[in-house]
């Protein structure tokens, strides 16, 4: 682990254990003669890290990342929304009524930053009002 990995998980844990600054610096002093954590080596940081662990800090595990939707779910719904506008459904069929839209749905505020999942309730979303319009 680097140095500034190190350094942040410290700072992390210092504020998840709501530790006052004397505290801080006060464990410092304690595990490694230095009241700050800039200059301490990386096995005084491993250390002070493991300490934290002991007084009940977590590294939470990065979420995994969710797919962005695929290129052809975002062609199909931009596929539907112009054909609703030829047909007079959608009155503004420009990419940016579109995107409002899909802001409206899902809270997103691009088409292209859609996860799988918020690209097919757009696209299901899109058909039902088209069936309604029928």
């Amino acid at each position: 682990m680097t140095r500034q990995k190190y350094l942040q998980l410290i700072h992390i844990a210092a504020n998840q254990l709501k530790l006052d600054e004397e505290t801080y610096r006060q464990l410092l002093k304690n595990l490694t003669g230095q009241s700050s954590a800039k200059s301490l080596s990386t096995i005084d940081l491993n250390r002070v890290l493991n300490a934290l662990k002991r007084k009940g800090f977590r590294i939470k595990n990065q979420q995994a990342t969710v797919s962005t939707a695929y290129y052809p779910q975002l062609e199909k719904i931009r596929t539907l929304w112009h054909q609703m506008a030829s047909k007079g459904i959608v009155r503004d069929a420009s990419e940016q009524a579109m995107g409002r839209f899909i802001k409206r749905e899902t809270g997103i505020d691009s088409p292209q930053w859609l996860n799988s999942q918020q690209a097919s309730q757009v696209i299901e979303c899109l058909k039902k009002w088209q069936q309604r319009a029928k």
